[in-house]
């Protein structure tokens, strides 16, 4: 039995194109990284955002959660590896309509620290 393997270092970002390109009406990144991805309307007046993100271990899970009634944009970090403090500043920025942002994250000792830090420097 063969069986055919992308390069592993490409996985994370790959995996995001193919979420990017079967979901164009839904979801877009944010500039030019494609581990932030933010709801395509976003943002939306007069709705406090929401927020979450996450290592890329077992699935694509919080790139799911993007949607209708969902959460408005999520950061995604490399396998096992929460996202950075900037990349949910990033997120933060682009789905925030003035009347706040929720995040929702794990605790993770990564995600906890870089997630709050994102909130102290949104707050600045």
């Amino acid at each position: 039995m063969k069986k055919i393997m992308n390069d592993p270092d490409n996985f994370v970002d790959e995996m995001i194109e193919g979420i990017i390109c079967a979901h164009p009406d839904y979801v877009r990144p944010v500039a030019d990284d494609l581990r932030e991805l933010v709801k395509k309307e976003s943002p939306v007046d007069d709705k406090v955002a929401i927020a979450t993100g996450g290592g890329s271990g077992h699935l694509p899970v919080f790139l799911g959660y993007i949607g209708e009634g969902l959460i408005d944009g999520c950061a995604v970090g490399d396998v096992f590896a929460s996202p950075s403090a900037q990349q949910m500043l990033n997120i933060t920025k682009e789905i925030d309509s003035g009347k706040g942002v929720l995040y929702l994250y794990g605790n993770y000792g990564g995600d906890v620290m870089n997630f709050d830090m994102a909130a102290e420097m949104a707050e600045m």
